[in-house]
């Protein structure tokens, strides 16, 4: 699943705090000796930076995963989502007799891209809420069809 937007920035900002503070670190090791009172301000500026680039992450976490999954928007994605899961993962069945007069190679054609949608609403579903889509799910979950 491709990382999103939020999620880059978020480990983005964590990675950069840390190659600041391991670069900081690196050049006090390197004089060898104890900085000067302008290394020592250079330190303490570059660590401060540290900390406000997980502050930043810190708070894109906070918001990725609280405000913006509370959103009427979101909520609007779950109800849909959750929609398809029943509509695709319980009631689409090549073994209905809506299916009946197709020959087996077919029904094997159309199953296959019953499973295909159904992974890709699991994949949706896992995107908007950490519960996975049941109905989906359990469709996978079943030999494919061999008729």
């Amino acid at each position: 699943m491709p990382m999103s937007w939020i999620e880059a920035l978020k480990y983005g900002l964590t990675a950069l705090a840390a190659l600041f503070g391991f670069w900081a670190a690196v050049k006090v090791k390197a004089q060898g000796q104890a900085p000067t009172e302008k290394g020592t301000r250079l330190i303490e500026r570059f660590m401060l930076f540290c900390i406000g680039l997980l502050l930043a992450s810190v708070l894109l976490a906070l918001y990725d995963g609280f405000l913006f999954a509370q959103s009427p928007r979101m909520k609007q994605m779950r109800q849909i989502i959750s929609k398809i899961d029943e509509g695709v993962g319980r009631e689409l069945n090549v073994e209905n007799d809506a299916f009946a007069a197709l020959d087996s190679q077919s029904k094997q054609v159309i199953d296959a891209l019953i499973r295909n949608v159904c992974r890709e609403v699991i994949e949706l579903g896992q995107i908007v809420s950490s519960n996975a889509s049941p109905h989906c799910k359990a469709r996978l979950e079943r030999p494919a069809s061999s008729t």
